[in-house]
Protein backbone atom coordinates (compact mmCIF):
# COMPACT_ATOMS: atom_id res chain seq x y z
CA UNK A 1 0.00 0.00 0.00
CA UNK A 2 1.36 3.44 -0.96
CA UNK A 3 0.66 6.47 1.29
CA UNK A 4 0.87 9.75 -0.58
CA UNK A 5 1.82 13.18 0.77
CA UNK A 6 -1.84 14.18 0.81
CA UNK A 7 -2.59 11.25 3.15
CA UNK A 8 0.13 12.41 5.56
CA UNK A 9 -1.28 15.93 5.54
CA UNK A 10 -4.80 14.68 6.21
CA UNK A 11 -3.51 12.46 9.04
CA UNK A 12 -1.63 15.37 10.61
CA UNK A 13 -4.69 17.58 10.27
CA UNK A 14 -6.85 14.99 12.04
CA UNK A 15 -4.40 14.71 14.93
CA UNK A 16 -4.17 18.48 15.22
CA UNK A 17 -7.95 18.71 15.28
CA UNK A 18 -8.20 16.16 18.11
CA UNK A 19 -5.63 18.00 20.21
CA UNK A 20 -7.33 21.35 19.61
CA UNK A 21 -10.70 19.90 20.63
CA UNK A 22 -9.17 18.42 23.77
CA UNK A 23 -7.63 21.76 24.71
CA UNK A 24 -10.88 23.56 24.02
CA UNK A 25 -13.07 21.20 26.08
CA UNK A 26 -10.58 21.16 28.94
CA UNK A 27 -10.30 24.96 29.02
CA UNK A 28 -14.08 25.38 28.95
CA UNK A 29 -14.56 23.00 31.88
CA UNK A 30 -11.81 24.57 33.98
CA UNK A 31 -13.28 28.03 33.35
CA UNK A 32 -16.58 26.60 34.53
CA UNK A 33 -14.96 25.48 37.81
CA UNK A 34 -11.33 25.02 38.86
CA UNK A 35 -12.03 21.53 40.25
CA UNK A 36 -12.42 20.22 36.69
CA UNK A 37 -8.65 20.51 36.28
CA UNK A 38 -8.17 17.48 38.55
CA UNK A 39 -11.35 15.72 37.39
CA UNK A 40 -10.32 15.73 33.70
CA UNK A 41 -6.83 14.62 34.72
CA UNK A 42 -8.22 11.66 36.70
CA UNK A 43 -10.52 10.56 33.86
CA UNK A 44 -7.96 10.83 31.07
CA UNK A 45 -5.14 9.11 32.96
CA UNK A 46 -7.37 6.03 33.23
CA UNK A 47 -7.52 6.03 29.41
CA UNK A 48 -3.74 5.60 29.17
CA UNK A 49 -1.63 2.45 29.09
CA UNK A 50 2.16 2.40 28.91
CA UNK A 51 3.62 -0.24 26.61
CA UNK A 52 7.42 -0.38 26.18
CA UNK A 53 7.68 3.26 27.13
CA UNK A 54 4.99 4.32 24.62
CA UNK A 55 1.43 5.38 25.36
CA UNK A 56 -1.60 3.66 23.91
CA UNK A 57 -5.33 3.71 24.47
CA UNK A 58 -6.75 1.73 27.35
CA UNK A 59 -10.39 0.57 27.32
CA UNK A 60 -11.95 1.57 30.66
CA UNK A 61 -15.11 -0.14 31.97
CA UNK A 62 -17.78 2.38 32.93
CA UNK A 63 -17.87 0.79 36.39
CA UNK A 64 -14.28 1.99 36.89
CA UNK A 65 -15.41 5.56 36.22
CA UNK A 66 -17.95 5.54 39.05
CA UNK A 67 -16.69 8.02 41.68
CA UNK A 68 -17.90 9.16 45.12
CA UNK A 69 -20.31 12.09 45.03
CA UNK A 70 -20.11 14.96 44.28
CA UNK A 71 -17.08 14.22 42.08
CA UNK A 72 -19.08 11.61 40.17
CA UNK A 73 -21.39 14.27 38.70
CA UNK A 74 -18.38 16.08 37.24
CA UNK A 75 -16.79 12.85 36.00
CA UNK A 76 -19.92 11.89 34.10
CA UNK A 77 -20.10 15.38 32.56
CA UNK A 78 -16.49 15.09 31.37
CA UNK A 79 -17.20 11.72 29.75
CA UNK A 80 -20.34 13.04 28.06
CA UNK A 81 -18.66 16.20 26.74
CA UNK A 82 -15.57 14.37 25.50
CA UNK A 83 -17.70 11.74 23.76
CA UNK A 84 -19.78 14.45 22.09
CA UNK A 85 -16.58 16.18 20.95
CA UNK A 86 -15.30 12.92 19.42
CA UNK A 87 -12.41 12.62 21.89
CA UNK A 88 -13.79 9.52 23.61
CA UNK A 89 -15.96 6.72 22.27
CA UNK A 90 -18.28 4.38 24.17
CA UNK A 91 -18.56 0.71 23.17
CA UNK A 92 -19.49 -2.68 24.61
CA UNK A 93 -17.22 -5.65 25.18
CA UNK A 94 -17.94 -9.27 24.30
CA UNK A 95 -20.09 -9.68 27.42
CA UNK A 96 -22.17 -6.63 26.60
CA UNK A 97 -20.59 -4.49 29.33
CA UNK A 98 -20.04 -0.83 28.38
CA UNK A 99 -16.60 0.71 28.30
CA UNK A 100 -15.07 3.96 27.09
CA UNK A 101 -11.71 4.73 25.46
CA UNK A 102 -9.89 7.47 23.58
CA UNK A 103 -10.92 7.78 19.94
CA UNK A 104 -7.37 7.47 18.64
CA UNK A 105 -3.88 6.63 19.94
CA UNK A 106 -2.79 9.99 18.53
CA UNK A 107 -4.76 11.78 21.24
CA UNK A 108 -2.92 10.07 24.10
CA UNK A 109 0.44 10.57 22.40
CA UNK A 110 0.04 14.13 21.12
CA UNK A 111 -2.06 15.98 23.69
CA UNK A 112 0.57 17.89 25.68
CA UNK A 113 -1.67 18.34 28.72
CA UNK A 114 -2.16 14.58 29.03
CA UNK A 115 1.56 13.92 28.60
CA UNK A 116 2.27 16.44 31.35
CA UNK A 117 -0.19 14.70 33.68
CA UNK A 118 1.32 11.34 32.84
CA UNK A 119 4.80 12.54 33.79
CA UNK A 120 3.59 14.26 36.97
CA UNK A 121 1.51 11.33 38.25
CA UNK A 122 3.52 8.44 36.83
CA UNK A 123 3.98 6.77 40.22
CA UNK A 124 0.29 7.10 41.03
CA UNK A 125 -0.50 5.64 37.61
CA UNK A 126 1.60 2.56 38.38
CA UNK A 127 -0.11 2.18 41.76
CA UNK A 128 -3.53 2.63 40.15
CA UNK A 129 -2.89 -0.26 37.74
CA UNK A 130 -2.24 -2.52 40.76
CA UNK A 131 -5.04 -1.17 42.90
CA UNK A 132 -7.97 -1.23 40.44
CA UNK A 133 -8.04 -5.01 39.74
CA UNK A 134 -7.39 -5.76 43.42
CA UNK A 135 -10.32 -3.57 44.49
CA UNK A 136 -12.60 -5.07 41.83
CA UNK A 137 -11.70 -8.61 42.93
CA UNK A 138 -12.42 -7.77 46.57
CA UNK A 139 -15.75 -6.22 45.54
CA UNK A 140 -16.76 -9.41 43.72
CA UNK A 141 -15.55 -11.87 46.37
CA UNK A 142 -16.19 -9.77 49.54
CA UNK A 143 -13.42 -11.62 51.36
CA UNK A 144 -11.08 -9.91 53.84
CA UNK A 145 -8.07 -11.87 52.52
CA UNK A 146 -8.10 -9.73 49.37
CA UNK A 147 -7.72 -6.47 51.31
CA UNK A 148 -4.43 -4.56 51.38
CA UNK A 149 -4.14 -4.31 55.18
CA UNK A 150 -0.61 -5.76 54.94
CA UNK A 151 0.39 -3.99 51.74
CA UNK A 152 3.03 -1.29 52.18
CA UNK A 153 1.12 0.95 49.75
CA UNK A 154 -1.85 1.35 52.10
CA UNK A 155 -0.42 4.33 54.00
CA UNK A 156 0.28 6.12 50.74
CA UNK A 157 -3.29 5.42 49.58
CA UNK A 158 -4.61 6.91 52.83
CA UNK A 159 -2.70 10.09 52.08
CA UNK A 160 -4.06 10.17 48.53
CA UNK A 161 -7.58 9.64 49.86
CA UNK A 162 -7.35 12.83 51.94
CA UNK A 163 -5.37 14.90 49.43
CA UNK A 164 -6.41 17.40 46.78
CA UNK A 165 -5.06 14.99 44.14
CA UNK A 166 -7.40 12.17 45.15
CA UNK A 167 -7.93 9.93 42.09
CA UNK A 168 -9.63 6.99 43.84
CA UNK A 169 -12.95 5.86 42.35
CA UNK A 170 -15.89 4.59 44.40
CA UNK A 171 -14.77 0.95 44.68
CA UNK A 172 -11.14 1.90 45.31
CA UNK A 173 -12.21 4.33 48.05
CA UNK A 174 -14.25 1.64 49.80
CA UNK A 175 -11.40 -0.84 49.35
CA UNK A 176 -8.92 1.51 51.03
CA UNK A 177 -11.30 2.24 53.92
CA UNK A 178 -11.89 -1.47 54.57
CA UNK A 179 -8.17 -2.23 54.32
CA UNK A 180 -7.46 0.44 56.96
CA UNK A 181 -10.16 -0.98 59.26
CA UNK A 182 -8.76 -4.49 58.85
CA UNK A 183 -5.27 -3.26 59.72
CA UNK A 184 -6.60 -1.61 62.88
CA UNK A 185 -8.33 -4.82 63.90
CA UNK A 186 -5.11 -6.77 63.41
CA UNK A 187 -3.11 -4.19 65.35
CA UNK A 188 -5.62 -4.25 68.20
CA UNK A 189 -5.39 -8.03 68.38
CA UNK A 190 -1.60 -7.94 68.44
CA UNK A 191 -1.73 -5.10 70.95
CA UNK A 192 -3.70 -7.16 73.47
CA UNK A 193 -0.97 -9.81 73.43
CA UNK A 194 1.77 -7.19 73.57
CA UNK A 195 0.14 -5.52 76.60
CA UNK A 196 0.46 -8.69 78.67
CA UNK A 197 4.09 -9.17 77.72
CA UNK A 198 4.69 -5.47 78.37
CA UNK A 199 3.48 -5.70 81.96
CA UNK A 200 5.79 -8.63 82.53
CA UNK A 201 8.72 -6.71 81.02
CA UNK A 202 8.03 -3.65 83.22
CA UNK A 203 7.93 -5.80 86.35
CA UNK A 204 11.22 -7.47 85.37
CA UNK A 205 12.83 -4.08 84.68
CA UNK A 206 11.74 -2.65 88.07
CA UNK A 207 13.20 -5.64 89.92
CA UNK A 208 16.42 -5.36 87.91
CA UNK A 209 16.63 -1.59 88.52
CA UNK A 210 16.22 -1.97 92.29
CA UNK A 211 18.94 -4.59 92.22
CA UNK A 212 21.30 -2.18 90.43
CA UNK A 213 20.50 0.61 92.91
CA UNK A 214 21.32 -1.66 95.83
CA UNK A 215 24.58 -2.78 94.20
CA UNK A 216 25.52 0.84 93.41
CA UNK A 217 24.91 2.07 96.94
CA UNK A 218 26.79 -0.89 98.46
CA UNK A 219 29.68 -0.17 96.14
CA UNK A 220 29.80 3.51 97.14
CA UNK A 221 29.83 2.59 100.82
CA UNK A 222 32.65 0.14 100.22
CA UNK A 223 34.77 2.71 98.39
CA UNK A 224 34.18 5.47 100.93
CA UNK A 225 35.33 3.20 103.82
CA UNK A 226 38.49 2.13 102.03
CA UNK A 227 41.32 4.71 102.41
CA UNK A 228 43.23 3.15 99.51
CA UNK A 229 40.35 3.40 97.08
CA UNK A 230 41.10 5.36 93.94
CA UNK A 231 37.48 6.56 93.96
CA UNK A 232 37.56 8.25 97.35
CA UNK A 233 35.95 11.71 96.94
CA UNK A 234 38.24 14.68 97.58
CA UNK A 235 35.61 16.81 99.34
CA UNK A 236 32.80 14.74 100.78
CA UNK A 237 31.14 11.41 100.05
CA UNK A 238 28.28 11.65 97.58
CA UNK A 239 24.71 11.37 98.73
CA UNK A 240 23.36 7.92 97.81
CA UNK A 241 20.73 8.22 95.08
CA UNK A 242 19.12 6.30 92.28
CA UNK A 243 21.53 6.00 89.36
CA UNK A 244 20.64 7.74 86.08
CA UNK A 245 20.25 5.16 83.37
CA UNK A 246 21.74 6.50 80.15
CA UNK A 247 20.71 4.56 77.05
CA UNK A 248 22.98 3.97 74.11
CA UNK A 249 23.01 6.88 71.68
CA UNK A 250 19.90 6.90 69.51
CA UNK A 251 18.29 9.50 67.37
CA UNK A 252 15.17 9.51 69.53
CA UNK A 253 16.99 10.17 72.82
CA UNK A 254 19.15 12.85 71.25
CA UNK A 255 16.23 14.61 69.62
CA UNK A 256 14.31 14.83 72.90
CA UNK A 257 16.96 17.12 74.33
CA UNK A 258 16.60 20.87 73.90
CA UNK A 259 17.64 21.43 70.29
CA UNK A 260 20.47 23.77 69.41
CA UNK A 261 19.66 26.22 66.63
CA UNK A 262 21.73 25.12 63.60
CA UNK A 263 23.37 27.64 61.32
CA UNK A 264 21.18 29.05 58.58
CA UNK A 265 21.55 27.28 55.22
CA UNK A 266 23.30 28.93 52.31
CA UNK A 267 21.69 29.59 48.95
CA UNK A 268 20.93 25.91 48.47
CA UNK A 269 17.28 24.87 48.51
CA UNK A 270 15.83 21.68 49.95
CA UNK A 271 13.18 20.31 47.65
CA UNK A 272 9.66 20.35 49.03
CA UNK A 273 9.16 16.58 48.67
CA UNK A 274 6.49 16.59 51.30
CA UNK A 275 3.72 18.43 49.43
CA UNK A 276 3.40 21.25 51.92
CA UNK A 277 0.71 23.12 50.02
CA UNK A 278 1.07 26.49 51.74
CA UNK A 279 4.81 26.62 51.07
CA UNK A 280 4.48 27.03 47.30
CA UNK A 281 6.65 29.73 45.83
CA UNK A 282 5.16 32.59 43.87
CA UNK A 283 6.34 31.67 40.38
CA UNK A 284 5.64 35.09 38.89
CA UNK A 285 8.16 36.67 41.26
CA UNK A 286 10.91 34.35 40.04
CA UNK A 287 11.06 36.07 36.65
CA UNK A 288 12.26 39.23 38.39
CA UNK A 289 14.93 37.15 40.13
CA UNK A 290 16.06 35.74 36.78
CA UNK A 291 16.32 39.22 35.29
CA UNK A 292 18.40 40.37 38.25
CA UNK A 293 20.91 37.56 37.82
CA UNK A 294 20.97 38.06 34.07
CA UNK A 295 22.41 41.51 34.76
CA UNK A 296 24.87 40.12 37.31
CA UNK A 297 26.11 37.47 34.89
CA UNK A 298 26.40 39.96 32.03
CA UNK A 299 28.84 41.94 34.17
CA UNK A 300 30.66 38.91 35.59
CA UNK A 301 30.20 35.69 33.55
CA UNK A 302 32.13 33.71 36.16
CA UNK A 303 29.93 34.56 39.14
CA UNK A 304 29.13 31.02 40.30
CA UNK A 305 26.53 32.09 42.89
CA UNK A 306 24.61 34.00 40.22
CA UNK A 307 24.26 30.84 38.12
CA UNK A 308 23.17 28.82 41.15
CA UNK A 309 20.58 31.38 42.23
CA UNK A 310 19.29 31.82 38.69
CA UNK A 311 18.97 28.03 38.51
CA UNK A 312 16.92 28.07 41.70
CA UNK A 313 14.58 30.67 40.20
CA UNK A 314 14.08 28.52 37.09
CA UNK A 315 13.53 25.49 39.31
CA UNK A 316 10.81 27.33 41.22
CA UNK A 317 9.09 27.97 37.91
CA UNK A 318 9.20 24.20 37.20
CA UNK A 319 11.65 24.87 34.33
CA UNK A 320 13.97 22.03 35.27
CA UNK A 321 16.00 21.93 32.04
CA UNK A 322 16.94 25.61 32.42
CA UNK A 323 17.74 25.06 36.08
CA UNK A 324 20.04 22.13 35.22
CA UNK A 325 21.76 24.23 32.55
CA UNK A 326 22.54 26.94 35.11
CA UNK A 327 23.86 24.48 37.69
CA UNK A 328 26.02 22.88 35.02
CA UNK A 329 27.41 26.30 34.08
CA UNK A 330 28.23 26.89 37.74
CA UNK A 331 30.03 23.54 37.90
CA UNK A 332 32.08 24.40 34.83
CA UNK A 333 33.51 27.29 36.87
CA UNK A 334 34.03 25.36 40.09
CA UNK A 335 33.02 22.00 41.60
CA UNK A 336 30.46 23.50 43.97
CA UNK A 337 28.54 21.30 46.43
CA UNK A 338 25.39 23.47 46.22
CA UNK A 339 25.33 23.23 42.43
CA UNK A 340 25.62 19.42 42.60
CA UNK A 341 22.85 19.03 45.18
CA UNK A 342 20.52 21.47 43.41
CA UNK A 343 21.11 19.77 40.07
CA UNK A 344 20.43 16.42 41.71
CA UNK A 345 17.10 17.76 42.99
CA UNK A 346 16.15 18.94 39.51
CA UNK A 347 17.10 15.55 38.02
CA UNK A 348 14.94 13.90 40.69
CA UNK A 349 11.98 16.04 39.65
CA UNK A 350 12.45 14.83 36.07
CA UNK A 351 12.52 11.21 37.22
CA UNK A 352 16.21 10.84 36.32
CA UNK A 353 17.05 9.16 39.60
CA UNK A 354 20.43 7.69 38.68
CA UNK A 355 21.71 11.10 37.54
CA UNK A 356 20.41 12.58 40.80
CA UNK A 357 22.22 9.94 42.86
CA UNK A 358 25.43 10.57 40.92
CA UNK A 359 25.26 14.29 41.72
CA UNK A 360 24.59 13.67 45.42
CA UNK A 361 27.58 11.32 45.50
CA UNK A 362 29.77 14.05 44.01
CA UNK A 363 28.46 16.54 46.56
CA UNK A 364 29.28 14.15 49.40
CA UNK A 365 32.77 13.58 47.98
CA UNK A 366 33.31 17.35 48.37
CA UNK A 367 31.79 17.49 51.87
CA UNK A 368 31.33 14.12 53.54
CA UNK A 369 29.20 15.50 56.38
CA UNK A 370 26.69 17.34 54.19
CA UNK A 371 23.28 16.88 55.83
CA UNK A 372 21.54 18.16 52.69
CA UNK A 373 23.44 15.66 50.55
CA UNK A 374 22.38 12.69 52.67
CA UNK A 375 18.74 13.78 53.02
CA UNK A 376 18.25 14.37 49.30
CA UNK A 377 20.06 11.18 48.30
CA UNK A 378 17.91 9.28 50.79
CA UNK A 379 14.74 10.76 49.30
CA UNK A 380 15.77 9.58 45.85
CA UNK A 381 16.63 6.11 47.18
CA UNK A 382 13.18 6.00 48.79
CA UNK A 383 11.56 6.89 45.48
CA UNK A 384 13.50 3.96 43.95
CA UNK A 385 12.14 1.74 46.78
CA UNK A 386 15.69 1.21 48.07
CA UNK A 387 14.46 1.63 51.62
CA UNK A 388 17.52 0.35 53.47
CA UNK A 389 19.79 2.78 51.64
CA UNK A 390 17.31 5.59 52.22
CA UNK A 391 17.08 4.94 55.97
CA UNK A 392 20.87 4.70 56.22
CA UNK A 393 21.18 8.16 54.64
CA UNK A 394 18.51 9.73 56.86
CA UNK A 395 20.12 8.25 59.99
CA UNK A 396 23.52 9.50 58.82
CA UNK A 397 22.06 13.00 58.43
CA UNK A 398 20.61 12.77 61.95
CA UNK A 399 23.97 11.65 63.36
CA UNK A 400 25.52 14.81 61.87
CA UNK A 401 22.69 17.17 62.93
CA UNK A 402 20.23 15.67 65.41
CA UNK A 403 18.14 18.85 65.24
CA UNK A 404 17.22 18.52 61.56
CA UNK A 405 13.45 18.10 61.28
CA UNK A 406 13.56 17.23 57.57
CA UNK A 407 15.65 14.12 58.27
CA UNK A 408 13.13 12.83 60.82
CA UNK A 409 10.24 13.72 58.51
CA UNK A 410 11.82 11.80 55.62
CA UNK A 411 12.43 8.88 57.97
CA UNK A 412 8.75 8.98 58.92
CA UNK A 413 7.73 8.81 55.27
CA UNK A 414 9.95 5.77 54.77
CA UNK A 415 8.57 3.95 57.81
CA UNK A 416 5.07 4.75 56.55
CA UNK A 417 5.79 3.14 53.19
CA UNK A 418 7.22 0.10 54.97
CA UNK A 419 4.05 -0.20 57.08
CA UNK A 420 5.87 0.44 60.39
CA UNK A 421 3.19 2.67 61.85
CA UNK A 422 4.61 3.24 65.33
CA UNK A 423 8.10 4.08 64.07
CA UNK A 424 6.59 6.50 61.55
CA UNK A 425 4.56 8.26 64.25
CA UNK A 426 7.63 8.55 66.49
CA UNK A 427 9.66 10.08 63.64
CA UNK A 428 6.89 12.55 62.74
CA UNK A 429 6.59 13.62 66.38
CA UNK A 430 10.29 14.36 66.55
CA UNK A 431 10.06 16.28 63.28
CA UNK A 432 7.10 18.30 64.61
CA UNK A 433 9.01 19.08 67.81
CA UNK A 434 12.05 20.34 65.90
CA UNK A 435 9.94 22.37 63.47
CA UNK A 436 8.20 23.96 66.44
CA UNK A 437 11.56 24.89 67.98
CA UNK A 438 12.56 26.57 64.72
CA UNK A 439 9.13 28.21 64.35
CA UNK A 440 8.38 26.38 61.11
CA UNK A 441 4.68 26.29 61.88
CA UNK A 442 3.46 25.01 58.52
CA UNK A 443 6.03 22.21 58.55
CA UNK A 444 5.03 21.33 62.11
CA UNK A 445 1.35 21.20 61.17
CA UNK A 446 2.18 18.99 58.21
CA UNK A 447 3.96 16.50 60.46
CA UNK A 448 1.05 16.52 62.93
CA UNK A 449 -1.36 15.87 60.05
CA UNK A 450 0.70 12.83 59.05
CA UNK A 451 0.45 11.53 62.61
CA UNK A 452 -3.35 11.89 62.64
CA UNK A 453 -3.51 9.98 59.38
CA UNK A 454 -1.75 7.02 60.98
CA UNK A 455 -3.70 6.91 64.25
Amino acid sequence: MVIFQKDYEELGGAVSSLVQKADSEYTTLVQQHQSYEQIVCNVMLRMVAVDDGKLRRRPVPLSELDYPEPANIQVQEVIERFCTAGLLVMRKDGEGKPYVEATDDALVNEWCQLLEWKQKYEESLILQRRLTPAAMKWKREQKAKFLWNSDRSLNLLKQILHSDDNWLNLVETEFVHQSVLQRRKNLALRGSFAFGFGLLAIFTFVVYRESLITQSCDSEKSHSSNPLSLFTPLISPPTPCSPAFVSTTTTVTTAQNQPVQPPLPLTIIIEDFYTRGNEKTNKSEQQKVIQTYNRVISKNPRDINAYINRGIAYYRQDQYDQAITNYTQALSINQNIHAYINRGIAYHRQGKYELAIADYNKALSIKSNSVDGYINRGITYRRQEKYKLAMADFNKAISIDSNNGDAYYALGLTYTQLGNQQAAIASYRLAAHLYQQKRKTSYQNNALTRIKGLQ
